[in-house]
């Protein structure tokens, strides 16, 4: 497999809760060159032009029909590198945020495959691709900035 080289990656993802669920969209990624069902957070690329938390309320709206309500929570951010047999192919930083909805359920658009309201149990069992480390931190033990590194 030849170096799959892009550009760098700015992302903002909400941590939205109802009660003891954490809600999360379905995505299918490449991992270990096979294709994967995934369960991430809300969120997505920050557009040109567009600050992180504009793209992080653009992108719950566009993934689950939800409406983000009041100034999300800077909760920490990720850098990370994705590479291709020991190669940086590119780098990314994603930016995490609370934030809050107004009623309603989630419906997942074109953009995702599903949506689903997650128990800390459920949603650790699921949090399996290599980028979820980070999430999987902060749950833990909390923090601001995490590195991570996904080898394909």
């Amino acid at each position: 497999m030849g170096l799959d080289v892009r550009p760098d990656f700015l992302g903002a993802f909400a941590v939205v809760c109802r009660g003891e669920q954490f809600l999360f969209v379905a995505n299918d990624r490449r991992i270990g060159g096979q294709p994967v069902r995934v369960w991430d957070l809300p969120g997505g690329a920050v557009e040109a032009g567009e600050r992180v938390p504009e793209a992080l309320v653009r992108e719950v709206r566009e993934e689950t029909g939800l409406v983000v309500t009041g100034t999300p929570r800077f909760l920490f951010v990720q850098e990370g590198e994705r590479r291709f047999a020991g190669r940086r192919a590119y780098a990314w930083r994603s930016f995490f945020f609370a934030a809050e909805v107004e009623p309603g359920e989630p419906v997942a658009s074109g953009e995702v495959h599903a949506v689903r309201w997650l128990d800390r149990t459920a949603m650790l069992r699921e949090l399996t691709a290599p980028y979820h480390d980070s999430f999987r931190h902060w749950l833990a033990q909390g923090g601001v900035w995490f590195s991570s590194v996904w080898d394909d």
